[in-house]
């Protein structure tokens, strides 16, 4: 298993993490005994590859710059989904919390990365008996 500080230092240079996706925007994930999910994140392109085997051999093999990820990282920790740092194939992780890991990555990130808005989203969304919240 990598450590998190030889993880960080090879993030740190190239400024990007790999992942697996199975279809645009839907990461592999992992889940505890207690049900807490992580998304895994490995250093180099051949680690992630090697880790896409069993119920991952379809996936994709994608890097991510630290632009997006700082983003990503916002919605993650919203979501209370953490960081697998280079997941072992017996299912050992070493967990970061996303929060932690985007305050780290963003002094890194260049502003490159800006998500479209999307058109058919409107300002309010309604949950019911009246009760609106702004977005």
């Amino acid at each position: 298993m990598r450590t998190l500080e030889s993880f960080l230092e090879v993030v740190a240079e190239t400024h990007e993490v790999w992942l697996l996706e199975a279809m645009t925007g839907m990461f592999a994930m992992l889940e505890d005994a207690d049900g807490h999910s992580y998304i895994p994140l490995w250093a180099t392109e051949s680690e992630a590859r090697q880790a896409a085997v069993e119920d991952w051999e379809d996936y994709k093999v994608t890097e991510m710059g630290f632009s997006e990820l700082a983003q990503w990282l916002k919605e993650l920790s919203r979501d209370e989904i953490d960081i697998a740092v280079s997941p072992e194939r017996d299912g050992e992780i070493m967990a970061i919390a996303s929060h932690n890991f985007r305050k780290w990555v963003t002094p890194l990130a260049d502003d490159s990365y800006h998500e479209e808005p999307d058109d058919d989203e409107d300002e309010t969304f309604d949950y019911g008996d009246g009760w609106e919240e702004k977005w």
